[in-house]
């Protein structure tokens, strides 16, 4: 038997789950539901008192005046919009396994209306192919928080990537240092900490880090402080390299990979026919990866220097794969 006093709780359950502007009840709908899920007999004054003491604590409830039909729940915890863009998030992320996200999109879908929920389910959601990570990336997540808030050292076993696909253990491994801030970037969860007995801040793969242990030693203090964003863009997003400018010659129907690649760092400087002469702002490495990936499509014309070592580079590639075809003859 629900006490009288939870009935309130079971008014606003109803219309959380069972009301939308596109699905209004009327107040005989809601003691139908009462009765029907809770066993709850309610006379419809009753029903009316309880909403006003809902809107009372802020919660939005359209009702009669508005629209002359009945009442529908509009304060929610995420508009719909929201709710797609979050399970899209959930569902596409290589950090998570699909189990954990099928329970996470569920208990975000249940915040909609059921009506508005099944508009949701009908979203196809398709995982990658990598192997997602497992819930102790999110438990040393949360170890690594604690230390943090709490200002103390961890240790943990250092991993690196095996040729069969398996987690190895690293030479200098395991290690202890002070964490100082956690952060999302290029697709990966890192940590950014001071090894013990070093001065210099550096950036760990956090689901690289196993067998974390917290410490009751305090962490190192950090001189001249440190801005976690403007870190991870210039030693994680940048890897430390500094953006120069490059111009290339490329045929035309390359422009949707280079401004994909580059975005407005991509610039048009002339187009004559099928080409065009482009000029990019970039760091060196995405440059050269991109150059090599359509090496058949494009000529670098600037700097000197870089158009040099792609040369250079092809000529050495050559150089290796007619030595391999010579010894295979």
């Amino acid at each position: 038997m629900i006490p009288q006093k939870a009935t309130i709780l079971c008014i606003y359950e109803i219309l959380k789950t069972y009301s939308d502007e596109n699905h209004i009840l009327s107040a005989e709908k809601i003691r139908e539901k009462l009765k029907k899920l809770y066993d709850i007999d309610m006379e419809r004054r009753a029903i009316y008192r309880n909403i006003d003491a809902l809107r009372s604590i802020g919660i939005e409830i359209e009702g009669y005046q508005e629209n002359r039909e009945g009442y529908y729940l509009v304060d929610r915890l995420f508009e719909l919009s929201e709710i797609r863009l979050l399970c899209d998030a959930v569902a596409s992320s290589e950090m998570i396994e699909e189990e954990a996200g099928k329970q996470i999109i569920r208990r975000l879908i249940d915040t909609q209306s059921i009506f508005q929920g099944r508009m949701l389910q009908k979203t196809l959601f398709i995982k990658p192919e990598r192997n997602p990570q497992s819930r102790q990336l999110f438990y040393t997540i949360d170890i690594l928080n604690v230390a943090i808030n709490q200002g103390c050292k961890v240790s943990a076993r250092l991993m690196e990537l095996g040729l069969a696909h398996t987690r190895t253990e690293k030479e200098n491994s395991p290690i202890v240092f002070s964490p100082y801030a956690t952060v999302w970037a290029d697709g990966y969860y890192y940590v950014l900490a001071k090894e013990e007995n070093t001065d210099d801040i550096s950036h760990l793969r956090i689901d690289l880090l196993q067998d974390i242990v917290l410490l009751e030693r305090g962490a190192d203090m950090l001189c001249g402080g440190l801005n976690p964003i403007q870190y991870a863009r210039e030693f994680i997003l940048l890897k430390g390299e500094r953006k120069e400018r490059f111009e290339i010659e490329c045929s035309r129907a390359l422009w949707q990979s280079l401004a994909q690649a580059f975005g407005e760092e991509a610039e048009v400087l002339r187009e004559d026919g099928g080409r065009i002469s482009v000029k990019i702002l970039a760091i060196p490495s995405s440059m050269r990866s991109w150059v090599l990936s359509h090496l058949n499509s494009c000529e670098v014309t600037g700097p000197k220097s870089f158009r040099e070592e792609i040369q250079q580079i092809v000529m050495e590639a050559y150089q290796a794969y007619t030595s391999i075809r010579t010894n295979n003859h």
